[in-house]
């Protein structure tokens, strides 16, 4: 008999919900609406994968802001564009941030 209860976490792979399925007392999967499904060590480490991409995708979408500010900033008035710099000093401090988390970043231990 199959036993469905949804949790709170997202699948790793497209971000829909997850639902846990005990198909007996010994096995049990871990499967999204699209049908994404993984076992509880699958899971894991998919999830590792995906908070890695994501701390990637915010660094370089910092470092991106950094570069547009100096794309645009010509076309800017002289008061806005100084203005902009200092946000960009910002943004390149919290990338770097970013970088350091993502240096540090374990993944789960399951063996």
């Amino acid at each position: 008999m199959e036993n469905k209860e949804i949790i709170e976490a997202t699948c790793p792979d497209c971000r829909g919900p997850l639902s846990r399925i005990s198909h007996d007392e010994a096995i049990c999967e871990y499967r999204c609406l699209v049908g994404h499904a993984y076992s509880a060590r699958a899971l894991l480490a998919a999830h590792t994968d995906a908070q890695e991409k994501a701390l990637w995708a915010a660094a370089l979408a910092l470092e991106e802001a950094a570069n547009l500010v100096r794309a645009v900033s010509p076309e800017l008035p002289p008061e806005v564009a100084e203005r902009l710099q200092i946000q960009v000093q910002v943004k390149l401090r919290q990338a770097a941030e970013i970088r350091t988390i993502l240096e540090r970043l374990e993944p789960f231990q399951t063996e």
